[in-house]
């Protein structure tokens, strides 16, 4: 490539046709980057969405495990609750038996009590017509009849005594056996209305994870959709950087430079290891120095545009400076 004075490349650079050309490369970046943001947007929507149908799929199945978890819970606790239902009727049983046995020893122990009151009673009668003296005219002597009463009061006092305790023994182990049936009752309430709980919050269970399943469906629909949407953004983004590549290959014909990815390069006549070169788009960041669209710079043929320089006031000429006087004092130093 021919090696260009500095006049001639800042003649390329003022010409309409460059002037239409570079505007439209910048017409095709800012393009380019818009649909770089949107592809990144819609890549970025496409993860969360899928995280999001994951999550909520994985939400929807420990729901609908732990609803078989409660059916479970409740098909054993019903299973509890017929054996507690059993052990009651068993219990209801010994307790009636057991009533029944009270009763006869309270029925019993009423009878020994009133014929222990009615010979005590007899006693009394006699005893108060001794001291009366209402007997001495008769030969029937009183004194024998009380000692033969007062020993038959005393067996039947024992004998009221025993029944006493035995009622109240047996009395004591009906209680109890209807404190057992009562806890069997209270046990076999809660049990049922845990079944009820159990199986009602199943059924919720089931409803919110076919929910759940629904929202994961539409999240996954919807994440298909974003998805089209950024394949579009993808192909527009090739096709714009097609046509960015393309159309900068158009840049060598119109001023006969290098072209780079985002540079323009033209040999420097004044020497041959030195090049200039013309940012394409504004860099406040990333090289050396603050670069701006359009200006030229200068590089060393070895660093390139890792070290980029500014142009030197020396090489600065006016429109007037004949080119012949440059080419006589090049060719001198040759």
């Amino acid at each position: 490539m021919k090696a260009l004075w500095l006049r001639e490349v800042q003649a390329f650079l003022e010409q309409d046709d460059f002037n239409a050309w570079f505007v439209e490369l910048a017409d095709y970046e800012a393009r380019l980057v818009q649909a770089l943001e949107r592809l990144e947007e819609m890549l970025a929507q496409v993860s969360l969405m899928k995280y999001r149908s994951e999550q909520t799929q994985k939400q929807a199945i420990d729901t609908l495990y732990r609803a078989g978890e409660l059916e479970d819970m409740a098909a054993q606790l019903l299973a509890e609750v017929s054996e507690i239902e059993n052990r009651s009727y068993e219990a209801v049983a010994s307790f009636e038996n057991q009533r029944i046995t009270v009763s006869d020893i309270f029925n019993r122990m009423g009878a020994l009590e009133h014929r222990l009151l009615t010979q005590q009673s007899v006693i009394d009668e006699l005893r108060k017509k001794e001291k009366q003296g209402d007997n001495k005219e008769k030969t029937v002597d009183p004194l024998p009849q009380i000692k033969r009463r007062q020993k038959d009061l005393g067996d039947m006092d024992r004998a009221f005594r025993e029944a006493q305790s035995n009622y109240e023994r047996e009395n004591e182990r009906k209680m109890r056996l209807w404190e057992e049936v009562e806890q069997l009752w209270a046990r076999s309430m809660a049990s049922n209305l845990s079944v009820a709980e159990r199986r009602a919050k199943s059924r919720r269970a089931r409803r919110r994870a076919e929910y759940l399943f629904e929202q994961a469906e539409e999240q996954k629909q919807a994440s298909a959709a974003v998805s089209g949407e950024a394949d579009e953004a993808r192909s527009l983004s090739e096709e714009l950087k097609g046509k960015i590549k393309k159309h900068r290959q158009q840049a060598a014909g119109l001023c006969g430079c290098l072209v780079g990815e985002e540079f323009l390069y033209w040999p420097r006549r004044e020497s041959n290891k030195e090049a200039y070169c013309m940012s394409l788009a504004d860099h406040p960041e990333g090289y050396n120095i603050d670069l701006k669209a359009k200006f030229l710079y200068m590089v060393k043929r070895q660093r390139g545009v890792e070290f980029i320089e500014p142009l030197p006031p020396e090489s600065l000429r006016s429109d007037e400076d004949d080119p012949r006087i440059d080419e006589f004092f090049v060719g001198s130093g040759s």
